[in-house]
């Protein structure tokens, strides 16, 4: 599945991304926070939710499981929809950036 992302904005731990992926637009938030879908209010925005699109939350506990559960978390969204990543540690994030087709630098979190 070919994949491309460019950053959006960034937030404290965080990148948010637009993403293309086989040629489906949708935005990513990639956090590194707790795996508790209740989080996501501190940096998704409410208007996110105002066209009628859906937010998936997936949890990245290690670099392995990043790039299935990427792949699994696309597999399932609809055009526009938002995806948030909530990533264990720095490692899993730059992981799932990986994943999503997107090169986060030499300090990524800085």
């Amino acid at each position: 599945m070919p994949i491309e992302s460019h950053a959006v904005s960034h937030f404290e731990l965080g990148i948010v991304l637009d993403v293309v992926a086989d040629d489906l637009p949708l935005r990513a938030y990639v956090a590194v926070r707790p795996p508790d879908p209740e989080c996501v209010i501190a940096f998704v925005p409410p208007e996110q939710f105002e066209n009628g699109a859906n937010l998936h939350v997936a949890a990245v506990a290690s670099t392995l499981e990043a790039p299935g559960t990427v792949e699994d978390v696309l597999f399932n969204v609809d055009p526009n929809d938002a995806v948030a990543f909530l990533c264990a540690d720095e490692d899993s994030w730059l992981a799932v950036l990986e994943a999503l087709g997107y090169s986060a630098g030499p300090a990524p979190l800085e």
